[in-house]
């Protein structure tokens, strides 16, 4: 585009601006960050832990994550009430997992009645570096109030997982 046709365009929507008739509807959406975690401040206060091993921050080259093992858990629940789309991410790194022993990452949208997972660590996947990454959605039309996310630890003695950078975007129609 030569410089004369950029001034002529901008001269013709100066004169002629467009309007939006009284018919057209414009759908607006609003994003917001209900919940995020990634451990580098070393909080732990809003997770809940149960189950049998430790839970403690640990730092693997300058990262933080939530370290469980063992058959521990940790859980959190964020209000979800007036979103009408739910994004989550969860990520998990595991270490000495044996033949039947997991890391499991899990949501319930039924106040922790019923757990589904988002992503699972096996033993093939657990070299204690590699953070595993899953996202998901959940469509509420209003039946959901609260998320609970979960981090599990499904091992023996030597069993470690690691979650890190949890988080729950909303979007709601304004």
């Amino acid at each position: 585009m030569t410089y004369k046709a950029s001034i002529t365009l901008l001269v013709l929507f100066l004169i002629c601006p467009f309007t939006l008739s009284n018919s057209t509807e414009i759908t607006m959406s609003r994003t917001d960050l209900l919940f995020g975690a990634n451990f580098e401040d070393e909080e732990t206060d809003a997770w809940e832990f149960s189950g049998k091993g430790s839970s403690r921050i640990t730092e693997y080259s300058g990262n933080h994550s939530l370290n469980l093992t063992r058959t521990r858990a940790a859980q959190t629940s964020i209000s979800v009430a007036d979103f009408n789309r739910i994004d989550i991410t969860m990520q998990l790194a595991a270490l000495n997992l044996g033949a039947s022993e997991s890391c499991i990452a899990e949501i319930s949208t039924n106040g922790g009645k019923r757990w589904q997972a988002l992503l699972t660590v096996t033993p093939e996947m657990a070299d204690g570096v590699t953070l595993h990454t899953q996202s998901g959605q959940l469509k509420n039309s209003g039946s959901i109030e609260t998320l609970m996310l979960r981090y599990r630890a499904n091992g023996g003695r030597k069993a470690s997982c690691w979650g890190d950078n949890v988080e729950v975007v909303g979007k709601k129609k304004k």
